[in-house]
């Protein structure tokens, strides 16, 4: 059993690149939960915004194939689709300059209407992980969140089909400052699989190819990869830089067991060249 989610990997990512970072989240007052929580501190974060509720701590199931892409069994009705907005997380929000939010939380109606008032009381820059796992997305979810957005992470195969809902063509590079444009967001990063990564921002598009990896599971690839992100927009680096550092992360991980292994830039760049 692995301590994990979206939300927790990018946090802890953050944590080990030198970002404060915490997560806003609930775990149930159980045997699981209190090992989450423990493990949770040990990882450097602050559980000050982690509620303790009545329901049973989440539980993923993860199954890699042979070529360690992974398939997922959320559990529904868990503690943490019943979030608060309760004074640790608007004190929480009050305080950090990046908000990064995703799908997945919109399960519940306890935990929706919490996090549009979180949003809604926000700030700083939004970063929407759309995040698409089967049943807990459609068209209607999707469009409101991204009303909620200033930046957009997103795969090849969730701007596809984000592309066909909207009628535009399936190029991301057509679709994707269409989409921007309809829903007001200011950037977006797409992650393309063995082509790399994109970025873009102010009408423009930049690109950087994959690094090689011998892939152990792809599970966190992805949030570590975000990660690399908002690392490069905290310390201002330039659009190539930041999917350098971006794609080095998720390769790294990628090619580590687990979905947060031990990750430092030093250790990064020891293993890819990072100029």
């Amino acid at each position: 059993m692995f301590l994990g989610g979206a939300p927790l990997n990018v946090a802890v990512n953050l944590t080990n690149l030198g970002i404060d970072a915490s997560i806003i989240s609930a775990i149930g007052n159980d045997e699981l939960g209190y090992k989450t929580l423990a493990e949770i501190k040990s990882r450097g974060l602050n559980t000050d915004s982690i509620q303790i509720n009545a329901h049973q701590t989440g539980l993923v199931e993860v199954e890699l194939s042979d070529r360690g892409i992974p398939s997922y069994i959320i559990h529904e009705q868990r503690a943490w689709d019943f979030i608060e907005a309760n004074h640790a997380a608007k004190e929480l929000l009050g305080q950090a300059d990046i908000a990064v939010f995703g799908s997945l939380s919109f399960r519940n109606e306890t935990s929706v209407m919490a996090i549009k008032e979180l949003l809604s009381g926000f700030n700083g820059m939004k970063i929407l992980d759309v995040n698409f796992r089967k049943p807990f997305y459609n068209k209607i979810l999707i469009e409101e969140l991204l009303g909620h957005a200033d930046m957009l992470k997103v795969n090849d195969e969730e701007i596809e089909e984000m592309a066909f809902w909207f009628g535009l063509e399936a190029d991301y590079q057509l679709s994707i400052p269409k989409i921007c444009a309809m829903f007001g967001i200011q950037k977006a990063i797409i992650t393309l699989g063995e082509d790399g990564s994109s970025f873009y921002s102010e009408g423009k598009f930049h690109h950087h190819s994959r690094f090689e990896v011998d892939v152990v599971d792809t599970v966190g690839a992805g949030d570590a990869f975000l990660s690399g992100v908002i690392y490069s927009l905290v310390n201002g680096k330039s659009p190539e830089k930041l999917l350098q550092i971006a794609n080095a992360l998720g390769a790294y991980v990628a090619g580590s067991e687990g979905a947060t292994p031990t990750m430092s830039l030093i250790q990064v760049k020891e293993r890819f060249t990072i100029g």
